[in-house]
């Protein structure tokens, strides 16, 4: 049995860490849209298969080659120090050819009011990869919403893409949201 933690409020089994499991990858030839993602207590990979099922999408999670520890407070410290020098967690390189999607799903929690370091660290490396298609954004937070997520996507994508609305939650309601949550996919459906 998996020993439950807490961060601030959201419950987490500190095992989405990639420091010991598999990351998703589930790719196919056929499909449009793709949802990238990273997790570090589960919250985010929920909303992730919900939306996955629901918008019957390519799925591939970001993984670190250090992950971060399943300690809430040792990963702020970490996140923090990463942030404040801009030195971004190393990803593990095998993110897929996105040449066949045209809307690409970015899944993230929110750390400090931005997009948690593993997402930046992928739009630094790949955001000119999204050149010409739609992005979207959805995120869980602490209470603070989406932060800058916004503005970190008009900055490190190229002009022609196109950034579509995000949708944040608070962690802990993202069970409790799931109506709102599916509105917004809705809108989102190809």
């Amino acid at each position: 049995m998996r020993k439950i933690t807490m961060g601030r409020g959201a419950v987490s089994d500190g095992m989405d860490t990639n420091a010991t499991e598999q990351r998703t990858r589930e790719l196919s030839n056929d499909k449009h849209t793709l949802i990238i993602y990273f997790s570090r207590s589960g919250n985010n990979e929920k909303q992730v298969r919900f939306a996955a099922q629901k918008l019957e999408t390519d799925v591939y999670e970001l993984g670190v080659k250090n992950p971060y520890p399943s300690d809430y407070f040792a990963t702020v410290q970490r996140a923090t120090e990463e942030r404040e020098s801009n030195d971004w967690p190393e990803l593990i390189e095998d993110v897929p050819n996105l040449d066949q999607y045209d809307l690409i799903l970015l899944a993230h929690p929110i750390w400090a009011m931005t997009p948690a370091n593993p997402m930046r660290s992928f739009l630094e490396e790949h955001g000119s990869e999204l050149e010409g298609k739609e992005i979207a954004s959805f995120s869980t937070n602490d209470g603070y919403g989406s932060g800058d997520t916004q503005q970190v996507l008009r900055v490190l994508t190229p002009g022609n893409t196109t950034i579509l609305n995000n949708y944040s939650v608070r962690d802990t309601q993202a069970e409790s949201s799931r109506n709102e949550f599916s509105k917004w996919l809705s809108q989102l459906k190809r």
